[in-house]
């Protein structure tokens, strides 16, 4: 399991909820912030399901989400982190999801999956991955593999970490 943690405004809370709910995660807790009208939410979510179960938590939120995702293997933590996005084309908004792998650097990432609805155009895709995610532009990624999943359609990339000669896994 992986635990996600994420902060939403509390109008929110309800497609939230009924997400984690229809997704089969199970809730951590939820914790009210009273002077941003907000709430911070910890989830647990399989591994096998984090890309899907992302892009539908894209389909329910109106603005940007950073979730903070922590995953334990090996004996130690690593810490990810997903941006949700709403895109507006043609007249119509899709979900998107961009997911960030840190298992060699924790300041780079190795491996980054983009996600997004299978029913978006492919101008949709072509636009986010013209896009640079903090210090990753991704045209810079070598695609490792694209997949349609349980109405997503995902695509996996991989980068160059600097100075990753050695490829050593970094654990927390």
């Amino acid at each position: 399991m992986i635990s996600i943690e994420f902060e939403i405004p509390l109008h929110l809370l309800n497609g939230v909820m009924d997400t984690i709910i229809d997704e089969d995660a199970k809730l951590r807790w939820v914790y009210y912030r009273e002077p941003s009208n907000t709430v911070v939410i910890r989830a647990d979510v399989s591994r096998k399901f984090l890309e899907t179960f992302l892009l539908r938590l894209a389909s329910v939120v109106t603005s940007p989400v950073e979730v903070t995702i922590v995953e334990e293997k090996d004996g130690g933590r690593f810490i990810h982190e997903a941006f949700l996005l709403r895109v507006d084309l043609d007249n119509k908004s899709y979900p998107v999801v961009v997911i960030l792998f840190y298992n060699i650097s924790k300041f780079y990432p190795d491996m980054i999956i983009v996600g997004t609805s299978d029913r978006a155009p492919s101008e949709l895709m072509d636009s986010v991955l013209n896009l640079t995610v903090g210090k990753v532009n991704l045209l810079d990624t070598e695609v490792i593999k694209s997949s349609v999943i349980d109405g997503g359609r995902f695509i996996y990339l991989r980068t160059n970490v600097p100075d990753s000669h050695e490829r050593k896994v970094l654990v927390v």
